[in-house]
């Protein structure tokens, strides 16, 4: 165990794929499978095998009393108290499957939250378990395996034998290294950044939906405009959640009376599953505290330049 207290499991997330394996489950599998994650969220961290550690550390703003965390560890995480965040790659095991979880822990209020996100179900043992004692133990065997084959191959009477031993070594070798080399991943390309001024309002919220499209969601649609209550742009997640956007095409400071507004209907009456202020300027600090404690999230000129040329992931990422 990391933490004295197991902690609280905030969110649960489902990558698509991980849907697919569940939805073509059994009744009777399945309903172990879920009776197992309830039992893996009363004790999260002690209950796997860990496969890969991360330590992150956001940004202190001053202005606004608040931490950036990366926007590559999803909405919420920005609400921290100390600005750091663990991020964990676990497998469990469990209903003859493993399945591996990013977990994402952080400390708000002074209580310790995780947010899980399922992202690979695999029949049990069909998955190598990169764990670093795991990690080790492969390479004292691929080792041993180079030694026993650099005897044999000194031991061979003739140039045949040498050769087929040496063809082994090689075989083996080559299979140890795939086995052993973790996957890496491909930055991103850039985009262009577009000059958000040169736009009008509604070409602004039009804007503001074409990067929802482009980042896979579904649905789109700009509702600016008279009587939309808050709601400039609504479209639906990759994940299927329900965002509601409001944007602000403002120079200087989004204030609190524009946040109290969307904050009374962007859940009630859109029934929003995330609710965003994307702005080109910033917010007040009496702003940032009415978001944070409505769950409002905000993107700002900076955030939202990362997410248009594609240095940042989107903010529901």
């Amino acid at each position: 165990m990391w933490f004295e207290d197991p902690g609280y499991v905030s969110d649960v997330v489902v990558r698509p794929a991980a849907e697919k394996v569940i939805a073509g489950m059994l009744g009777g599998q399945r309903n172990a499978w879920e009776q197992a994650v309830e039992e893996v969220c009363k004790d999260i961290l002690g209950s796997g095998t860990v496969l890969e550690t991360k330590q992150y550390t956001g940004t202190y703003d001053h202005r606004h009393d608040s931490w950036n965390m990366p926007v590559k560890l999803g909405i919420g995480i920005s609400a921290v108290d100390d600005g750091h965040a663990t991020v964990r790659l676990v497998q469990y095991r469990f209903a003859e499957l493993d399945v591996v979880c990013q977990v994402v822990s952080y400390i708000n209020g002074n209580r310790l939250f995780h947010k899980v996100t399922v992202g690979e179900i695999r029949p049990a043992g069909s998955r190598n378990i990169f764990s670093p004692e795991n990690y080790d133990r492969r390479l004292r065997e691929a080792d041993d395996a180079y030694r026993a084959l650099k005897a044999a191959l000194e031991e061979c009477g003739g140039r045949a034998g040498r050769y087929q031993a040496l063809l082994q070594l090689t075989a083996f070798l080559n299979e140890q290294t795939q086995a052993l080399e973790m996957p890496t991943s491909t930055p991103p390309a850039r985009r262009d950044l577009p000059d958000w001024f040169s736009f009008s309002p509604a070409e602004f919220e039009r804007a503001v939906a074409e990067l929802c499209r482009k980042d896979g969601c579904t649905r789109v649609q700009t509702t600016g405009g008279a009587g939309d209550l808050g709601a400039d742009v609504i479209a639906y997640a990759p994940d299927g959640r329900k965002i509601v956007i409001q944007c602000k095409q403002y120079r200087g400071k989004v204030a609190s009376p524009d946040l109290q507004k969307f904050a009374g209907t962007v859940f009630h009456i859109h029934k929003a599953d995330m609710a965003l202020l994307v702005t080109t300027g910033t917010v007040t600090t009496p702003a940032a505290r009415l978001a944070k404690a409505a769950g409002i999230e905000i993107v700002h000129a900076d955030r939202l330049d990362g997410w248009a040329d594609g240095s940042s992931q989107p903010p529901w990422a």
